[in-house]
């Protein structure tokens, strides 16, 4: 059995811009990222992320295969912090599978679980948090098979979404889990 390794570079919004406009256009993405459009509102998306000082993007891929982007950033720097009860140690995340064909391989599993224990790993981190909108039931499903638990549902200017925990006590049940980033 070969085992492909899931791995996170950090976004290039120039040169990933072909990309990621083209996954905004994907029926399972755009409907949550509201991103469909001209390739313009993708830029202007990923340069006002990129300006923002507490948020990091990336690009999942598996062996050189981009499938995936990828937002982390620390909560209690982010507008999020102002609805609900944020603690100092929380990070939060976004993530995208771009190409219809990645959906349900294990790919976006393994990502998940590198990111959250990358999160997890990083000084004073106490929790990772994300927070899709409550009525994308694929991304529901997605978080509770990588182990978050769904803690509150929050009123946001842009939807109400369902936020997800996972803590480093969940570390224990995804240590039975192949490792992070094994994809086979």
């Amino acid at each position: 059995m070969t085992t492909a390794m899931v791995t996170l570079r950090p976004l290039d919004a120039v040169a990933d811009l072909t990309l990621l406009h083209g996954w905004m256009q994907e029926p399972h993405v755009s409907p949550w990222w509201n991103l469909a459009g001209p390739p313009e509102r993708t830029a202007a998306y990923l340069a006002g992320a990129a300006a923002l000082a507490h948020q990091r993007s990336w690009v999942g891929a598996v062996g050189d295969e981009p499938f995936a982007y990828v937002e982390t950033y620390t909560v209690s720097d982010d507008p999020l912090a102002a609805h609900y009860d944020a603690q100092p140690g929380d990070r939060g995340w976004h993530i995208l599978v771009g190409p219809a064909s990645q959906l349900g391989t294990g790919a976006a599993r393994a990502l998940a679980r590198l990111v959250v224990d990358r999160l997890l790993d990083e000084p004073g981190a106490t929790r990772v948090l994300c927070e899709p909108d409550a009525r994308n039931a694929r991304m529901l499903a997605f978080c509770a098979a990588v182990g978050g638990e769904r803690i509150a549902t929050l009123t946001l200017p842009d939807k109400t979404a369902a936020l997800i925990a996972w803590t480093p006590g969940d570390l224990a049940q995804r240590a039975r889990s192949p490792r992070p980033g094994a994809v086979g």
